[in-house]
């Protein structure tokens, strides 16, 4: 028993430090952030039967998450999730993007202007209802932003991507702006 005690103690000494030195106002090092905002979720859909459908434009809440490692005052590498939030037909639907992405701030102290980009993954979903499937595809962000103070940016991005299964690609592209907080 008091060896589990010693090694529980040990883990929340070493997670204190660990806390310490990742959140110490220096963008070098580990990096968390996250944000919200507004943007228009722009697709059609194309199907094997059907053709291409008209192009819909909804109105849609935006999420933002990044989670990684800053080699320098000016330059972010992260994995990040960006999701688009829409409701339609009384079912609220998530086009969200799942990517390797880099930022690249032009001065090491805010205020400044950064731009960013990221590739890999979009997927489409209907988290919250039963027995849907999510759809996979390929997804790509860039996007710029401005740091007004510390740790708080504005930032404007273009997605685009494109989930499919079963015949069916939902081709989505999203202008949005997210406030966005970064801890480090």
């Amino acid at each position: 028993m008091k060896r589990i005690a010693l090694v529980l103690a040990g883990i929340l000494l070493f997670a204190s430090a660990v806390q310490v030195q990742a959140f110490d106002g220096q963008r070098k090092g580990f990096i968390l952030g996250g944000g919200l905002g507004l943007g228009v979720t722009s697709y059609t859909i194309d199907s094997d039967f059907f053709g291409e459908s008209d192009r819909f434009n909804e109105f849609s809440f935006m999420t933002d998450f990044k989670i990684g490692y800053a080699p320098s005052e000016q330059v972010e590498i992260y994995y990040s999730s960006k999701g688009s939030w829409w409701g339609e037909g009384g079912i609220t639907f998530l086009h969200s993007y799942g990517t390797a992405a880099i930022s690249y701030y032009f001065l090491p102290q805010s205020p400044t202007f950064y731009i960013s980009g990221g590739l890999g993954f979009s997927s489409l979903s209907a988290p919250f209802e039963d027995n849907t499937d999510t759809d996979i595809g390929f997804g790509i962000f860039v996007g710029g932003g401005y740091e007004f103070v510390r740790h708080f940016a504005v930032e404007a991005d273009l997605m685009y991507g494109q989930p499919q299964e079963s015949g069916f690609t939902f081709k989505g592209f999203v202008p949005r702006i997210v406030f966005v907080a970064t801890a480090f």
